[in-house]
């Protein structure tokens, strides 16, 4: 990845001030180049464009023992300063859990989730974080600068909605997405989930897999392309049951359960997860065609019911690749068809084609 103003270098991965005793800190990012989301087409009026971006931050203490006392955030489109955060101890305690902040030499303090949105009339082109720490025995203050580069991918394949009748985001695309709780593949991830005649997600208890409309809903390939990943073999959980660790293999992947991956020969690869235990009608290495049916809606993996998680990364691999922001064309929303790419936030309710109609 690089910056749209390639002017703007990352410093020497780090400024530190060193005290007496040469004790010092090193700040970590990940991912360490940001891919940044713009949300500007919505299916419905909003107050003006809106840029995020999120990621996990790793301090380490050399030479010594520190106490971190704040982190500042700084955001920059070039040299203008579009935002400033200073988050003093008090507020790292929250954040992380710990009361105490202390940094053993040769070890380290992880800030998770660090999510920032805010208007995108002006592009972040990085971030500025600065650590301000003390070293112990010592008055001296510690403090280290980290640049986080910050781009912006343009979607380069048309990604038709993948169901069909009325589906309910409950995930994705603003603050209250868990997903960005995994901050390198899944920071942009959709949930959806069936909505019956009665505007719920399941009829009688939801205690049977069965009683819920996402269960065996078909799910169709968003566009053509190669398939790059597939897993097939694991059992679909009870609603609210979390997977056996064993079922996992070492395999972190697993986690999303039976899942898809198409590569569409661009650099972007579309991810279907929690899909049903031996559904899955396509192999690894087999071309299709947008609107192949991939298998059906399930519940395997790490997943509380029946729904579709969908993502896009950079590559087919979990934790591995970067995830990026994607819209999705062809679908309704409010009454209105939206044939172009556009953002679907959480709490929208989308419908999808009918499939026996051509698209």
């Amino acid at each position: 990845m690089t910056s749209d103003n390639p002017q703007f270098a990352p410093r020497n991965s780090l400024q530190e001030a060193e005290s007496s005793t040469n004790v010092w800190v090193a700040l970590e990012a990940r991912p360490h180049d940001l891919v940044a989301a713009i949300y500007d087409q919505l299916p419905f009026p909003h107050l003006g464009p809106v840029q995020e971006v999120v990621f996990d931050l790793g301090i380490v203490a050399h030479n010594g023992a520190v106490e971190l006392k704040g982190l500042v955030f700084q955001g920059y489109n070039g040299h203008q300063l579009l935002f400033e955060q200073r988050w003093p101890a008090r507020i790292l305690s929250q954040r992380t859990g710990e009361a105490d902040l202390r940094i053993e030499a040769g070890t380290g303090l992880a800030v998770r989730t660090l999510h920032f949105m805010i208007h995108a009339y002006e592009r972040l082109t990085h971030i500025e974080v600065t650590a301000v720490a003390r070293a112990e025995g010592d008055e001296q203050t510690v403090q280290s600068v980290r640049q986080l580069m910050v781009s912006y991918h343009e979607q380069q394949t048309d990604l038709h909605f993948p169901l069909e009748g009325a589906w309910w985001a409950i995930q994705g695309s603003d603050w209250s997405d868990f997903h960005k709780s995994e901050a390198y593949s899944q920071p942009f991830a959709l949930d959806l989930v069936k909505l019956g005649p009665d505007n719920t997600v399941y009829q009688g208890n939801g205690r049977s897999l069965e009683d819920h409309y996402s269960w065996e809903q078909p799910v169709y390939a968003t566009a053509g392309g190669k398939v790059a990943y597939v897993c097939y073999d694991m059992p679909d959980m009870l609603p609210g049951a979390l997977p056996d660790q064993a079922i996992l293999r070492g395999d972190i992947r697993r986690i999303l359960g039976n899942a898809v991956a198409i590569s569409h020969a661009n650099g972007e690869f579309s991810y279907f997860a929690h899909l049903q235990q031996a559904s899955i009608e396509v192999n690894v290495g087999e071309m299709i065609r947008r609107g192949a049916r991939i298998g059906c809606v399930g519940n395997s993996g790490n997943s509380p019911g029946p729904h579709l998680h969908f993502h896009v990364m950079n590559g087919p691999n979990l934790f591995i690749d970067q995830g990026l922001p994607f819209k999705f064309s062809h679908f309704s929303a409010g009454g209105q068809f939206f044939e172009e790419p556009t953002t679907i936030p959480t709490r929208m309710i989308v419908v999808g084609p009918d499939r026996s109609k051509p698209s």
